[in-house]
């Protein structure tokens, strides 16, 4: 069984640099020296979005490795720390690097090492049926390249996508690949609150009530896609080599309901920009690494239209979009 049959979970990297001087005693120091007033400092924290099927998705990280424009690689200790994603869900977030003070400049290759899951310590996932290890593609989490500026902040935030990327094999391992993972620049990105039609809900279950899974419960499943897509015949699933014809979703994010029923979603750190949203209750049927749309019981439901996400005057602005007949204002309750 893969466990990108039920998991949904993205996970969210927020970087801040900014110019100036900041007490980073309880930090750890880069392996080259700052000098004089070229330095900039340096924030990581951790966050993600919404997710069903796993109780614990803990990391252990290990440092966080750059390399500067001469080539010379900087190492960071994370000191093994450990973070539970669950607990820091949505806007919610824990910073794992505060105030690191760095020299200005470019970096790249950029990313945090993890230490790998063996059963009995390292990265791991707590299901109903136990704690199993994690192993991460390449030991890492990779980010964005970007610059450190004297008196200038920045930052970014690096988005896991683990419902396309996190898989469980036989034996309950789970591995995390990068797929489905991006950067962007907080100055220039927005979140997106989608409040969706309840008849698609009651229409979508109708109409497919032969694939009711095993579990008596639909995954009801909101897909964003570039504005390049026009149509519902070219809305992709999230399989990592779409066929001709189609295109991938960039990102996935599951239906809730408030207190009062109101059927919603939630997609954070996209950039600012115009993308399209489809719907489908059968997300159970979407495999990361098939194409299900045209070899599997898969399908689209919904085309829910064009939504343009505006980063607003410091990035970060949320965007509400009604999907057909959603109820504008009534979610999260």
């Amino acid at each position: 069984m893969k466990c990108s049959n039920f998991i949904l979970l993205f996970l969210s990297i927020f970087l801040v640099a900014c110019g100036g001087n900041s007490d980073t005693s309880n930090n750890p120091s880069p392996n080259t020296p700052t000098t004089g007033s070229s330095t900039g400092t340096l924030s990581i924290a951790l966050s993600d979005a919404p997710m069903r099927g796993v109780t614990g998705v803990m990391l252990q990280l290990d440092e966080l490795v750059m390399t500067d424009e001469s080539n010379v690689q900087h190492h960071y200790s994370l000191q093994g720390q450990h973070v539970d994603l669950i607990d820091y869900q949505g806007s919610h977030s824990l910073k794992v690097v505060d105030g690191l003070t760095m020299p200005i400049g470019n970096y790249h290759n950029v990313y945090m090492s993890v230490i790998q899951g063996d059963g009995n310590n390292g990265c791991y996932v707590e299901d109903d049926q136990g704690i199993h290890a994690m192993q991460v593609q390449d030991g890492r989490i990779p980010l964005m390249d970007f610059a450190v500026v004297a008196n200038q902040h920045h930052s970014f935030t690096a988005e896991i996508g683990l419902y396309m990327g996190l898989h469980q094999d036989q034996e309950h391992n789970y591995t995390l690949s990068h797929h489905g993972s991006w950067s962007v620049n907080n100055r220039y990105m927005g979140h997106l609150l989608g409040e969706v039609d309840p008849q698609w809900i009651a229409e979508c279950e109708t109409q497919h009530s032969a694939m009711l899974p095993i579990n008596s419960e639909y995954m009801h499943l909101a897909y964003l896609y570039p504005n390049t897509v026009t149509s519902l015949t070219q809305m992709g699933d999230v399989n990592d080599a779409m066929s001709a014809g189609h295109i991938s979703a960039i990102a996935v994010a599951p239906l809730r309901q408030d207190s009062a029923g109101n059927w919603y979603f939630e997609m954070g750190y996209l950039p600012e920009g115009t993308y399209r949203v489809d719907y489908s209750c059968l997300g159970d049927l979407d495999d990361p690494h098939r194409d299900d749309i045209n070899s599997g019981l898969f399908s689209m439901f919904a085309d829910a239209g064009t939504v343009t996400i505006d980063a607003g005057a410091d990035g970060g602005s949320h965007t509400v979009m009604q999907c057909g007949r959603g109820n504008g204002g009534h979610h999260g309750g």
